[in-house]
């Protein structure tokens, strides 16, 4: 068979852009070479013709007659090649999810999961966007959100995950010495370290422990509960928790339950998405395998039934 015989590439694609864009500088710009490089790649395909394509005394990229007969062809044939590759190229992977967690449950929960999810979807990029005492679904900025839901945003997707259960935990040397934590009205004695944003978390487990006349401290507060937990940890006072989020710590022996009052919150930790968005398949995955998590966990279980 014949060889075919074809401009120089290069030298059709600076005459296409050049001729659509009625300037060699335009064509230049959108192609990222000089304007001189785009004039010698349209000479040498004039030279290649032996035609000529572009009046030079123009100020514009005005096409000459053959030019004009030209352009039609080349500008079909790059519309067809771009259009089939359109066609036959994958289409693009959506695989970047942005998940809002409070820092909290994302050390003492979260985290520590997530490598059985990475392991089942290696395709899947997890990006954490931890907040202090934001509550809100953040729909802006994440794509699901697992969150203490106060108010329920409209078109918004909720599935309670949990119950938020508050108790208060203390370092063991509390529940010793002369002011030794033995009953709820033996708080009054100590500080009671809270998160500022969530002062009713103290009034709530109060009220139903029947304790009455007991004030938080003005002089220490802190904007998420893993840090009033670690003032906890340090024998600063006793810390109120919200969940299951200090399992760790009891088992070492660094913190105490001193009570089995488990009060629960008004709220519920819930997964949350833009109800438009939550068919798309990375929410779906997430949102499939953190239920499978929350059921295997047997410390979230316990949790459910007691929060019922």
């Amino acid at each position: 068979m014949a060889r075919r015989d074809l401009p120089p590439l290069r030298a059709l694609t600076a005459f296409e852009a050049a001729a659509r864009l009625g300037s060699f500088r335009l064509a230049a710009g959108e192609l990222g070479i000089t304007r001189s490089a785009v004039s010698h790649q349209v000479k040498s395909l004039e030279q290649h013709l032996g035609l000529q394509l572009f009046r030079r005394d123009a100020r514009r990229a005005e096409l000459t007659q053959s030019g004009q007969f030209y352009y039609p062809a080349i500008r079909d044939a790059f519309d067809q090649i771009e259009s089939q590759t359109r066609t036959l190229r994958p289409p693009a992977v959506d695989n970047e999810l942005t998940i809002q967690v409070y820092v909290t449950v994302a050390l003492k929960w979260l985290i520590p999961r997530l490598h059985d999810f990475e392991r089942r979807f290696p395709d899947m990029k997890v990006r954490l966007s931890t907040a202090y005492f934001d509550w809100d679904f953040d729909e802006t900025n994440v794509d699901a959100g697992l969150i203490l839901a106060r108010n329920k945003l409209p078109n918004h997707y909720y599935r309670p995950l949990f119950r938020s259960l508050l108790t208060p935990l203390c370092a063991p040397q509390l529940l010793a010495g002369p002011n030794a934590i033995r009953t709820p009205q033996d708080l009054k004695k100590h500080k009671l370290l809270y998160v500022y944003t969530a002062e009713e978390d103290w009034h709530l487990w109060l009220a139903a422990a029947g304790v009455k006349g007991v004030q938080l401290s003005d002089r220490l507060a802190f904007d998420s509960y893993i840090l009033a937990q670690e003032a906890a940890i340090e024998g600063r006072g006793v810390a109120m928790t919200i969940g299951p989020f200090a399992t760790d710590e009891i088992a070492a022996g660094r913190l105490v339950q001193p009570f089995e009052l488990m009060v629960p919150h008004r709220h519920q930790w819930q997964f949350a998405c833009a109800a438009e968005h939550r068919m798309k398949p990375k929410i779906r995955r997430f949102e499939d395998w953190l239920i499978k998590q929350v059921n295997a966990d047997p410390v979230l279980e316990r949790y459910r039934e007691k929060g019922k």
